[in-house]
């Protein structure tokens, strides 16, 4: 079949980007044109698409609007139900914990949901730290009289806290005093089914993690094994935080492809003989996702999950696995289920590094020769080197345009962080899995909380090294944006100048 371009190749990657360009647009115009017109809108270029049936190239163009429409209605309809109207003074509510809780100071701060507002609102809470607050966890509910107040950004700061928390689907904010609340039972009836589930992953969450505690795991050692293992990061402290983040490492405390991969692999490897069967990839796939609610659905997790699942289901058909299409259809399904999740740091970078992955991992890993490559311990070195210089180019603008940083040594500390990361997951599942044979538990302990110390070092010892990250790095959306632009044009032109070369050798 000839197609009209490369880009024809993939569709779902224009959908994907009409819907982007809708959830964009929707948030420019939000208040400026009035919500009903983004669903008149939607209705009209559907029925636009309809009438043009048979004239390929204007019916494509009314779906792209289509696409655009949709972006910015769902968009507006979620704003519309985050951004409510809150009830001025004190007020009586019920609420349930959904996150695990996070000592800051005198204070300890989680997400609540209350539960009898007319629509159940997301709250980021902060109770004065007593003993009652320990009993905070996931699934507890309370009885509270506190004040429900709009998300606003702290005095004298840049960041626009009030806008972070709006976008990640916060209502209100409130503080409650030792008198302010106490514990009872609510209904969990008015929730989502999603929400209700994550709320009970989370109780399973917290019995894994207890066995992690029981066979000795404590400190940071026991942060990074519980942020890695089951997406639990209210452990970690400041200075390893930062260590990881100044060594360009800080990827592997999130859930992602790594992970997801790796629980995969696992599955596969169980039940390698029918490993082709529907009923098999199906089984392997609601683990997958299990897994990720039990982590706390964690956006990039989402992604890797979604494309887990298309990756099983085209292995069934013996199609191509991976491909840019996949990774669109991932970010359709992830923006249709939630189109605040654009603005998610940990979604954009989840994609783009991906996205970087797929398109220039062949150019960095062609770079070296045919023969070296197939030298063993070489090629696989390469091979996680192409893989490493992919993510970072891509994330690198990111990262320097949130956080005002780029880590110079990430490839050194990829080089230990990569093959020992794997290590770490696949005793961790061991660990859990073990729990009824402490013998053996006790031996892959020692060889996890080992694999952590040395991960821990081999951070903290790239950190330390003079020049490990420049900081202070000042960029606004449009030079980001020209990165990318420039990035991208390079990489299109990359055909011409190989030809160039070829030429003139």
């Amino acid at each position: 079949m000839k197609v009209n371009g490369r880009i024809q190749l993939y569709p779902m990657l224009r959908v994907a980007g009409f819907l982007v360009a809708g959830i964009v647009l929707g948030t420019w115009l939000r208040g400026d044109v009035p919500d009903c017109m983004w669903y008149v809108a939607l209705l009209a270029s559907i029925a636009v698409a309809f009438i043009l049936m048979g004239r390929a190239v204007a019916q494509t163009v009314a779906l792209f609007a289509a696409c655009v429409c949709l972006g910015g209605s769902l968009v507006v309809h979620e704003l519309s139900s985050v951004d409510v109207a809150l009830p001025g003074g004190d007020t009586e509510f019920r609420a349930v914990v959904a996150s695990q809780p996070k000592v800051a100071g005198k204070v300890v701060r989680c997400d609540i949901i209350v539960t009898d507002a007319p629509q159940p609102m997301k709250v980021r809470a902060a109770f004065y730290r007593d003993a009652r607050a320990g009993v905070l966890r996931p699934g507890v509910g309370i009885k509270a009289k506190a004040q429900l107040e709009k998300p606003s950004s702290f005095a004298g700061s840049t960041f626009d806290y009030g806008r972070y928390l709006l976008f990640h689907g916060y209502s209100a904010t409130a503080f409650m005093y030792v008198d302010d609340w106490q514990g009872c039972r609510v209904s969990l009836e008015r929730l989502s089914v999603v929400e209700r589930t994550k709320i009970v992953a989370l109780r399973i969450r917290e019995r894994l993690l207890d066995v992690f505690r029981r066979s000795g795991v404590d400190g940071q050692v026991y942060a990074v094994l519980a942020a890695m293992a089951l997406g639990e990061r209210v452990s970690m402290s400041e200075d390893m935080t930062d260590d990881y983040s100044v060594s360009g490492a800080l990827h592997v405390l999130s859930l992602s492809g790594l992970h997801l991969g790796i629980i995969y692999a696992m599955l596969m490897i169980l039940f390698f003989r029918r490993r082709n069967s529907v009923v098999v990839q199906s089984a392997i796939v609601l683990a997958v996702w299990a897994y990720v609610f039990i982590a706390g659905l964690p956006v990039s997790a989402v992604r890797s999950a979604v494309m887990l699942s298309v990756y099983s289901f085209v292995s069934l058909l013996n199609r191509d696995k991976i491909s840019l299409n996949v990774l669109a259809v991932a970010a359709f399904s992830v923006l249709v289920a939630n189109p605040l999740n654009f603005y998610d740091v940990g979604f954009q970078m989840s994609f783009v590094s991906v996205l970087f992955i797929i398109l220039f991992y062949p150019v960095f890993y062609n770079m070296v020769p045919v023969k070296a490559r197939h030298i063993p311990i070489l090629g696989y070195v390469w091979q996680m080197t192409a893989v490493s210089l992919s993510a970072q180019l891509g994330v690198a603008p990111l990262v320097a345009f949130y956080f005002g940083r780029f880590s110079c040594y990430f490839l050194l500390a990829n080089f230990v962080v990569i093959p020992v990361s794997t290590i770490i997951l696949y005793g961790a599942v061991l660990v859990l899995l073990t729990d009824c044979l402490p013998w053996l538990q006790g031996a892959l302990c020692f060889v996890v909380v080992k694999a952590i110390e040395l991960m821990n070092a081999s951070v903290s010892f790239v950190a330390a090294i003079p020049g490990a990250s420049i900081d202070g790095i000042e960029m606004n959306i449009v030079q980001l944006l020209m990165v990318y632009v420039i990035v991208f044009a390079v990489y299109l032109l990359l055909p011409y100048i190989r030809k160039l070369l070829w030429v003139y050798r």
